[in-house]
This record gives C-alpha cells, structure tokens and sequence, in this order.
C-alpha cells in the first residue's frame, strides 16, 4: 500500500497496487482547507487508513501554512476528551481504594513502605528544604561525610510531581506520598488512553479506559509502589511508543517531536527507567516496522529515512536530558556501584518462560526466576482470545505470537534480563522492568477490542484455554485465594463481556458494562491491598501519625540544637524513625531530612572513599549503599568531628547536654571531637587500613600529632563454643574508659549478638553493625548465637579517655576558628609558620568539583586519610576560598541548551523555508 498527497485532484489517497482503496478529500479555500470527505474501503478499515490519510492533509496544510477547518487532528481530539476523563477516573478509584482500607490521606496508613519509608521520605523532606533555600542541591554537608546530590536528584527527586511536596509539611509526607501515587497511577491511565486512541482508532471509549486503568492498577505500579521513581517511566513509555509508531506509520514529523520529547522527559523524570524505555523503544521499532509492512509495500529508502528518524529522536532527547543525565553520568562513574556485573551475561534461561502464564493472576509478586505480569482478567481474557479470531489471518496471529514470546524472552532469556536491568546485578524488587511485558500484554488485547468484530466465540475458547493452563501451572495452590478469585474473576468477567456482545437492548449492555465495571475495580481494590501488604513485616509501612510525632519532635531537637551552637559539626545518633527487629535500622537519611551533618546515609550513589574511610574507623558499610551507624564509637566519632550524639543510652566520654529529649534521645555532648578544620606542621598521609579498625584509629591520630599514639589497650578473653553459640568472657573491669568489640567475619549469617545476656542486634548479615559498644559488669560477657563459630575473628578493646582527651586537646588548640560553611562555597583562614612546613586540613571530602584559591591565587588541593582536603600553606596569612561546581553541569547544560535549539529549528523549519522561497 502506498498513500500519497495529490495537489490536482485536492486529496490524499492510499493505493494497493495500483487500485485506489481510500482517499481523504479537501476544498481549497485560499487562506484554509476544508475536509469535505474522507472514505476507505471497508475491507482495510481495521488499518487506520482514514487516519493516516487525514494526517496527510493536515501536514501538508501546515508545510503550505494554511489553516484547517472542519477537522482537526487526532491527538487534539484525545486531549480534549478522553485522556482526562481516564485521569480523573484513575484518580477517584485510587481514592477509593485508599479511603477503603484506611490510607492516607483517609486513614492512619500509607502506601510508603520498604524503600519509601526506609528512603524515600526523608528524601523529599531535603527536596523540601532545598526548595525552600534551607539545603544546598549543589553541595551538602547533610549527605553522609559531605558532597554534591546530583546523582540523588537524577534518580529520586527529578519528576517535576515532586515539586508538589512544597505545599505539605515534613510531618505530613506520608500524606503526600500517598497522593504522589494517585498521580502518577492516574497519569500512568491517561497516557495509555491516548496511545489506545490514536493506535487503535476503532477502540470504543468503554474498553479504552478499561484497558488505560488496567495499565494504571497493573502489578508492577503496584508492587512498585514503594518505589515511586520508578513510575515516571510507566506513564512515559505508551508517550515514547506513540512516537515511534506516528513516525513509523502517520507522521514521521509529529512522530520525531513526540518522541524526542517524551524520551527527554523520561530521561530527565528519571534516568534509570529513561534508559529502560529507550531500549524497549529500539524493539519496539522493529514491531511497528512488522506491523507497517504487513499493512503495506516495502520501501528500503522509506525505511531507511524512518530508521534515521528515530536515531535523531533517541539522540536529541538525550541531548536534551544532558544537563542532568551527564552530571549524574560522571557522578556514578566516580561512585561505589560503578562497574558493570559482566560475568551475568550468560546465554540461558532464567525458567520456563511460559510458567509466567501461572503467574497472571491475582496477588502474585515477581521473584527472581518468574515475572507477574497481572493487568486486570479482562487482559488476559482479550490476549488468549486474539488467537482464536477467525477474522484475523494466520500470519497475523502469528506475528501476535512471536511478539508475546519475545515479551516472555525480555523477562526469561538471561541477556535480555541483563540488558534491561542495566548490566547490573538486581537482588530485590523483581521484576523492574515487568512495566514492558505489561504494555504488551494491553496492547494485543486493544487490537482484540479494536480489530475483531464478532468477540463471542474468540471470547469463550480464549477464556477457557487461558484457565485451563492457569489452573494447571497453580495445581499445588489450588485452594489459595489468590488462585481461586482469579479463576472466578476471570469466569465472571468473560461471562459480562459475552452478555454485553449478545445483548441487543442498549440498555442491558450499559448494564453488563456496569457489573463489568464493578468487578474490575473490585479486582484492582483486591490486589492492591494483598500487594501493599507484602512489605508490612520487613521494612514497615509509615504510619502517618507515628511519622507526624517523630518528624516534629526531630525537627524540634535539631533546631535546639543548632540554637545552643552554631557552630560547625558533625551529628551522630544510635536510632532512627525507623526499628527493625533485633534493633536494626535502614532509615540512615535522616541528616538530609532534618539538615544536620550525619556520618551516615542510605542512597544509591555512595563516595567509595567515604565507604571505605568509614569502614576503617568501625562503620561498615553494607551492599556499597548504606553506613551502619547504631553506636557511637567515641574515637571514630572524636576523628570525624562528631560533637553530639543523639541516643538513649549512657555511653562512658559522653556529657548529657541540658537540651531536651526527643524520641527517646537526649543530646550528649563529645568533649573530644575534633574541630573540622585546623592546622599542623604535621604532614598527614594515608594510613593503611589492615583489617582492625582500632588500630586504624590509632595510626591516623598518630600522623595528625606527629607522633605515636596508643589510644586503645586491647582486652584478653576466654571464648568457649558450644552447640550454636560462641561466648567470650572479657577480661575488664574498668567501667569509667569505652570497651569495645569487633568480629571480623569470613562468612555472613543470621546471627543474633548478645551483650551480657541482652539481645544487641542481627550480627553479619544485611544492616548489622561491626564495631560494638559493650557494657562493663562484673563478668562481661559477649555471645553471639551462629552456626560458624569459626568465621570469626575476635577485636576487643578498651578507649583510653585520658590519652583521648590529650590528643584530642593538642588538635583542638590547633582549630581554625574563622571559617564559613556557605553550601558550595567555604572560606577559612589559617596563619602558616615561617621556617617550616604548615598544612591546613579540612575534613571536608575531596571531590573533583572543589575548585581552591590561596589569597586569591589558584590552590592545589591534595588529601588525607584518603578522603578529606589538605592544604599546603604559605608563611603568614592564608585566606583560603573553596567554590564546588558540579562536574560537566556546564557542559551538560550547554549541550541541552544547543538540542533544544535544534529542535526549535526544525519545529519552524516549514515556516523558515516558506518564507524563504517568498
């Protein structure tokens, strides 16, 4: 088929071979065209002919600058109906569902659990302050040791949605989080309302929003629920494939703009799932390209112009995204995550690819070897019956076939699985990319609904050939719920939709519609609180008033605080919001969320240097994301400026301050802390980290005095194993100086650590600390319960106060006094000896983006203890200025800046050309 635009006889016409088969028909009126006809033979009427023959005219009336009228295009009718009606639709059932089962903005509970609560709320409580100037986005000292938040942006905070929090409160986030996810649900519906519309013109409005809501209540959006960055994506992705498909077979220039800008937004909303749809969207153009070529003749010229359509589309869009993306891109090659987990590309399958057909159905969760691609029984029933159409040819359907096992190859086939992880090694949250199986799935069932007339008989054979393998693969779980309301939902709605296709009274279809209705919300009410619930036990689910007493009560402490002194210093605290079982926590953001300086954090993108510093003085790190802090090592605290420590408990070196408690924290003043800045004729290198933190701390006050320090006696023991524990009796009873304890491990586990008959915590395994506070008694006992008593090496030490407070105290005389934390900017002065060699030192991390002027000559700026800035200085005064920049966030806007000119350039490029030739 070809179609083309034919100026003499005033029309658009599509041929097949030779024969004319349709035409769109205007009347030129000089200064505006009016469509008088358009007709397509009704033996191609399933193709969008009529369509793509209107959209002829209008590009060629808008490439002669002339108006339309009596028409408009496709996209401009959509936007004015259905898309809002899905939107608020979506929105109201999500309402519903909330207000149902007692979430916020209703009830007590919200949605943000797992990585939301853990994560994500404090998260947005820095987006808070940054917007409101309190915070810094350029360069913070509230991120772990200090450093910029690009990569924290790019990833979790981008989605212009976001910018919503600025009308709620810290205290009411769970609130906002809540209403955050009705959004993006319903834009998620709205989106593949529009992509139904124009891609299946004969859809009624009925099964386009059913099929648009199942996208938005579809598994992934939500089980992925705790994770909602990721769902800017999901509502992107029908965007981007709606250009693919205009620029493949509509309007290659409607096309181009479409997609341009939607795989930018995608980009920019959120990189991870941006780069999700940009591969997708490569495969996706070859389906369109097989779906243009059974419709019509092949053109490798045309196909060829199309190809390099889509590759300027994909490269401009990235262009446009480069003022985040290339920031974030430098950000996480620097980071600790930076290598790509190479040795999984392995050509196998995962499984059984087609098990996936048992595992759509209700109340099923991915895992790490089968994917759950649920979106609504009516789904489902319309995919299985698409096979049995006897108005749809064999090679039709088994293009349909091919596709639907390419989607199961995305999920099963161990290099695609890999591809679309993004060459790394993904150990939760299964499967973060299922949102592409989904859309398929919604896909083929609207060319069921759009392209096959007589549904009964397809209906009834698909229904039960979908069942029959349903309750096969769930034979063992035959009797659980999830199974036995899936067989019956699906029963049911197959049922409706027969008696809906039979009924000849209008008025029993609006019935049949309604009861069709009802129970597909009843399906998505259903699963959305089984799937909600799943993260209830490990991570919790926020509880709006507990967050709202803690959030206050914390933002009140903090602000006393820095009320009491404004000085500049490190905050450390041995609990959080958030407590997990066996007095672990996950919850490390909090300095983000209340602006003080922590010495922990919990983000994606972590400083390896900082990991690794942390890791030397008593801090592990766990999964290259997260700082264990949950005790305070009152040497390691002194060394990194730790002034206050918030806790519950009495730790020996520790003063209580007169400021109040709050959530069960008073504030404990470290007489011993360092200063963050001082100097020292003292040249401080790197010590070398050998496996005992103890000894580490030793070293590095060693080489900031001078001299050699012993800080720390080491403690004898007697250590007895029996079945199942291992116990060490230590042998002090001094209570007045800090012991401490260490078990190096060769081998994780589920261990439980207990001090002096106490439960302490989880020990060598996810979220446990290494180094341990241990209380003096007079038989002081530490056991830990484990089935590898021999994968320990055992570290018991007791802090010498008295030798502490002396160190501490010769550094402390040596402080720099005069010095300014202005987020990116900091300026100090420092008096440098005549005669010999005198350094400054900052505990501010090194990072690539610090630029230094020395009396405003450029400085060099070199490091020590392999993370923070050392300054060599001159004789006399020394005026240091330090500006942070972020790396390539010039050139990343510059190159944004010049795509989005490009772009401009061919938007008015018909109009430039016009005038031209004038």
């Amino acid at each position: 088929m070809e179609i083309k635009f034919e100026e003499e006889q005033k029309r658009a016409a599509v041929y097949d071979d030779g024969k004319l088969i349709g035409q769109c028909v205007y009347e030129d009126k000089g200064d505006h065209w009016i469509i008088t006809t358009t007709k397509v033979d009704p033996a191609y009427g399933g193709q969008g002919l009529g369509r793509k023959l209107v959209d002829t005219v209008v590009s060629a009336a808008r490439e002669k600058g002339v108006r339309l009228r009596a028409t408009c295009s496709y996209a401009a009718k959509v936007l004015k109906s259905r898309p809002a009606i899905v939107f608020a639709a979506s929105f109201l059932v999500t309402m519903l569902i909330f207000a149902a089962f007692g979430y916020a903005p209703f009830g007590l509970k919200s949605v943000a659990g797992a990585d939301a609560n853990i994560q994500y709320l404090d998260l947005f409580a820095y987006l808070k302050d940054v917007l409101a100037g309190k915070n810094s986005a350029t360069y913070t000292m509230s991120a772990l040791l200090g450093g910029d938040e690009v990569a924290t942006f790019a990833y979790y905070l981008m989605s212009p949605l976001n910018l919503l929090v600025v009308f709620f409160k810290k205290r009411q986030l769970p609130i906002f989080y809540d209403i955050l996810l009705a959004l993006k649900l319903s834009l998620s519906a709205s989106s593949m309302a529009i992509f139904l519309k124009q891609r299946f013109p004969k859809i009624t409005g009925k099964f386009q929003l059913f099929l648009a809501m199942s996208y938005a209540f579809c598994q992934y959006n939500i089980a992925q629920s705790c994770n909602i960055l990721w769902l800017d994506g999901v509502y992107l992705l029908p965007l981007i494939l709606l250009g693919i498909y205009q620029l493949v077979a509509v309007n290659k220039r409607k096309g181009f703009f479409l997609l341009t800008i939607s795989i930018a937004c995608s980009m920019v909303f959120n990189w991870y799932t941006g780069l999700i749809n940009i591969i997708f969207s490569a495969i996706w153009l070859v389906v369109e390209e097989v779906f243009y070529l059974y419709e019509g003749s092949y053109e490798q010229k045309a196909l060829l112009k199309r190809l390099g359509g889509y590759i300027s589309a994909v490269f401009l869009g990235l262009a446009l995204s480069a003022f985040i993306f290339l920031p974030n891109y430098v950000s996480l090659k620097s980071g600790a995550r930076s290598t790509f987990d190479w040795d999984l590309l392995k050509p196998d399958l995962i499984n059984n690819p087609f098990t996936a057909i048992g595992k759509l159905g209700l109340n099923v969760m991915s895992d790490s070897t089968n994917v759950s691609l649920y979106c609504g029984s009516i789904v489902v029933i319309a995919v299985f019956a698409l096979f049995f159409s006897k108005e749809l040819t064999a090679r039709f359907k088994t293009i349909m076939a091919l596709l639907g096992l390419g989607m199961l190859l995305l999920f099963y086939w161990q290099p695609a699985n890999f591809a679309f992880s993004l060459f790394k090694l993904v150990d939760s949250y299964w499967s973060r990319y299922s949102y592409l199986g989904i859309f398929i799935l919604i896909f083929m069932a609207g060319i069921f609904f759009s392209q096959v007339k007589d549904k009964v008989q397809p209906l009834l054979f698909g229904t039960a050939a979908y069942l029959t393998i349903f309750i096969i693969q769930n034979w063992k779980n035959l009797t659980s719920k999830g199974v036995v309301y899936t067989v019956l939902s699906t029963a049911l709605t197959a049922g409706l939709l027969i008696f809906y296709e039979k009924a000849g009274k209008k008025g029993m279809q609006k019935l049949a519609l309604f009861a069709l209705a009802g129970l597909l919300l009843t399906e998505f009410a259903y699963n959305a609180k089984k799937l909600w619930a799943t993260y209830k036990d490990d991570y919790k689910v926020a509880r709006v008033d507990e967050f709202a007493a803690y959030s206050s009560q914390q933002e009140k402490q903090i602000s006393a605080l820095q009320k009491y002194d404004s000085g500049a210093y490190r905050v450390s605290q041995t609990s959080t919001r958030l407590k997990l079982r066996l007095n672990l926590t996950a919850a490390y953001n909090e300095g983000l969320a209340y602006n003080y300086w922590p010495i922990a954090s919990y983000v994606s993108s972590q400083d390896p240097k900082q990991l690794k510093f942390l890791e030397s003085v008593g801090y592990r790190s766990a999964a290259e994301r997260v700082t264990i802090v949950n005790t305070s090592v009152l040497g390691a605290d002194s060394l990194l400026g730790v002034k206050y420590v918030l806790t519950g408990q009495d730790f020996p070196g520790l003063e209580k301050t007169s400021l109040p408690a709050a959530n069960g924290k008073s504030v404990y003043r470290n007489p011993y802390a360092l200063p963050l800045a001082f100097s020292s004729q003292n040249d401080v290198n790197n010590p070398v980290f050998e496996g005992n933190p103890f000894a580490y701390q030793e070293a590095a006050y060693s080489q900031l005095l001078g001299k050699k320090v012993k800080l720390y006696k080491q403690v004898a023991y007697k250590k007895t194993v029996q079945a199942g524990k291992v116990t060490y009796v230590l042998n002090s009873k001094d209570k007045k100086n800090p012991l401490y304890g260490n078990l190096p491990w060769s081998q994780a586990g589920d261990n439980v650590l207990e001090i002096n008959g106490k439960v302490l915590s989880n020990y060598a395994g996810w979220l446990s600390p290494s180094v341990f506070s241990i209380p003096v008694q007079k038989e002081t006992k530490v056991t830990l319960k484990t089935k590898t008593p021999n994968a320990y090496q055992a570290q018991f030490y007791q802090l010498d106060l008295q030798k502490l407070a002396k160190a501490s105290q010769e550094i402390q005389a040596r402080a720099i006094k005069q010095i300014s934390f202005k987020g990116p900017r900091i300026t100090f002065s420092a008096i440098g000896k005549k005669g010999k060699a005198s350094y400054a030192y900052l505990e501010v991390p090194v990072k690539s983006g610090w630029k230094a002027t020395n009396n405003g000559k450029k400085a060099e700026i070199s490091s020590y203890l392999g993370t923070f800035m050392k300054f060599k200085l001159k004789p006399g005064i020394n005026k240091i200025q330090l500006t942070y920049t972020i790396p390539k966030l010039k050139l990343g806007s510059l190159i944004s800046g010049l795509a989005a000119l490009v772009l401009l350039l061919v938007a008015f490029w018909p109009k430039i050309r016009q005038r031209s030739q004038k």
